[in-house]
């Protein structure tokens, strides 16, 4: 049983019917969303091979207009931080709660003239052994 935690994030983000699909990795070339976990966050590993963790996510917009990115990713944040439940399809976790760690921010504008904006997320979610 994998960890399908990304997968469920994205769907859910994916359902928001944002200017662009999100995927899970680097962004497209063109106008687009994605989602990256990154390094670091607490995690408390129990002796049955459970973990708590908070698992530290970057959420990545691109586009021309810049309004496209900052937009879709209020949207995301606000829509994120107040979910209830996000549950695993194949049990590999339990979702406790999103904070949001760093609100939508500029990171570059490229020589195409594409806009990249992130935003920061911590989901505290317990990962069951395989």
């Amino acid at each position: 049983m994998s960890l399908d935690f990304l997968d469920i994030l994205n769907n859910k983000i994916n359902e928001l019917n944002l200017y662009a699909r999100s995927t899970i990795g680097l962004l497209g070339e063109e106008d687009s969303i994605s989602i990256m976990a990154m390094p670091g966050g607490a995690e408390v590993v129990y002796y049955s091979g459970v973990r708590d963790k908070d698992y530290q996510i970057q959420v990545n917009a691109k586009s021309q207009n810049q309004l496209n990115c900052f937009n879709a990713l209020t949207t995301i944040y606000q829509t994120l931080e107040r979910l209830n439940e996000l549950p695993s399809s194949n049990g590999s976790y339990s979702f406790d709660s999103i904070n949001i760690t760093s609100l939508p921010s500029l990171v570059n504008q490229n020589e195409q003239g594409y806009y990249e904006f992130a935003l920061s997320i911590s989901a505290k979610i317990t990962i069951y052994k395989e």
